[in-house]
């Protein structure tokens, strides 16, 4: 058995540090129903009125508009302006208008799912909007408030229920992340990555399984560090944990948090970073490695569009690089020519079918094989995946 050094051991108390600051089980177990989410919220009602009134001076999709157009409401769980989860899916509802200019849209910042998000959804049916989306997991409160509203098509995220008049969507982060750990495992000298996350819920451990895979393909030697910090979006947290990973030896940091607070402490003090879910280059010019892209937009466009032709139905959609809704932000410096050809190459063959990156066998950090030989987990089954972190992953999924 390897032993264990005391930088292993400085590691080890700083994780413990960092975990007693973050909050208990209740807190996480609470949270796991809730996308990225900042913590000012408001009252639904107050805050759907001064969004649509916002909206509709500035943002509105006026021309080209019929005496009787397709309305959609987005309910955001967080600000519009976060840097991270809500910008990307405001980013979605500007490519929607650029694109479908007979659409007429208005969005609503700081909703909690609970109570605020039924509320919103019955403000903005009532007031007929054909459309409302949101862009957190609101499944219970979608399902209450839907049949009270049949003409209106309500759509979430993460959901996994359907109805005459709801639907659900949600993007294969580890499509991704897997290209993410190419870059960081492209990298010489680096032996330890430190990765907070949010919550160890299905995605973000898929998430990071597949990031320690595609790191490892490159340099099997590689281990990576996770923290849970039992938030979406708490910027003061965020940064502390990435400095005491810092302060511990990391040697690179990557995150799957809402805040652009880790690349700040990266970029502070000159260790590359791989940011989480939108470009974020501008933040880190120096310590910019990369980022996988949530492209919300043309799936928005797409409901749009099946609004405005008469032909929308309920679905379950789980997209990936082949449904075009994840793609890559640009590369910085540090990434050279033969390491973008690589992911570019993994990417072609990941929309083709014929590359695997969850092809057996994989082991887990236990020890124990979790994929066998041949195997793999479908794509279709990925959702409910896993509850077991890849070997080279330090830390563990909490009970």
């Amino acid at each position: 058995m390897r032993l264990v050094s005391r930088r292993w051991l400085m590691l080890l108390f700083v994780l413990a540090v960092i975990a007693a600051a973050c909050g208990g089980d209740d807190d996480a177990e609470e949270a796991t129903t809730a996308a990225p989410a900042t913590e000012t919220t408001a009252a639904a009602g107050e805050t759907t009125e001064a969004a649509t009134e916002t909206t509709a001076a500035t943002e509105t999709t006026a021309a080209a508009m019929d005496d009787d157009p397709v309305r959609i409401a987005f309910i955001y769980d967080g600000e519009v302006d976060d840097g991270g989860w809500n910008q990307q899916h405001e980013n979605g509802r500007l490519y929607l208008i650029e694109n479908l200019p007979e659409v007429e849209t208005t969005f609503v910042e700081n909703v909690s799912p609970g109570a605020e998000f039924q509320a919103a959804y019955e403000d903005f049916a009532s007031q007929g909007y054909d459309m409302v989306v949101t862009t957190t997991y609101a499944n219970e409160d979608v399902m209450l408030v839907a049949p009270n509203f049949p003409d209106t098509k309500f759509v979430s995220w993460a959901g996994w229920q359907t109805a005459d008049n709801v639907g659900a969507y949600d993007a294969a982060t580890e499509d991704g992340r897997y290209l993410d750990g190419l870059v960081a495992g492209s990298l010489s000298d680096i032996a330890l990555i430190g990765y907070p996350g949010g919550f160890a819920i299905e995605e973000v451990v898929r998430g990071v399984n597949a990031f320690t895979i595609g790191a490892r393909e490159m340099n099997p030697d590689i281990e990576v560090q996770v923290v849970w910090i039992n938030s979406w979006y708490d910027p003061t947290v965020e940064q502390q944990a990435a400095q005491a990973l810092v302060d511990a030896g990391v040697d690179m940091l990557a995150a799957e948090v809402n805040s652009p607070a880790v690349g700040s402490v990266a970029e502070e003090n000159g260790l590359p970073y791989i940011h989480y879910g939108i470009d974020a280059s501008a933040r880190t010019p120096n310590a910019w490695l990369s980022s996988f892209e949530f492209q919300w937009g043309p799936y928005y466009l797409a409901q749009a569009q099946a609004l405005v032709d008469g032909t929308w139905e309920p679905q379950l959609f789980y997209g990936g690089l082949k449904d075009g809704m994840i793609d890559m932000s640009p590369f910085g410096d540090l990434v050279s020519d033969e390491t973008i050809a690589l992911v570019e190459q993994r990417k072609q063959e990941i929309i083709d079918g014929t590359f695997d990156y969850f092809k057996g066998p994989i082991v887990d950090n236990q020890g124990n094989e979790v994929v066998p030989e041949g195997g793999t987990i479908p794509f279709e089954e990925r959702t409910v995946c896993c509850q077991w972190l890849v070997e080279g992953i330090i830390g563990e999924i909490p009970g």
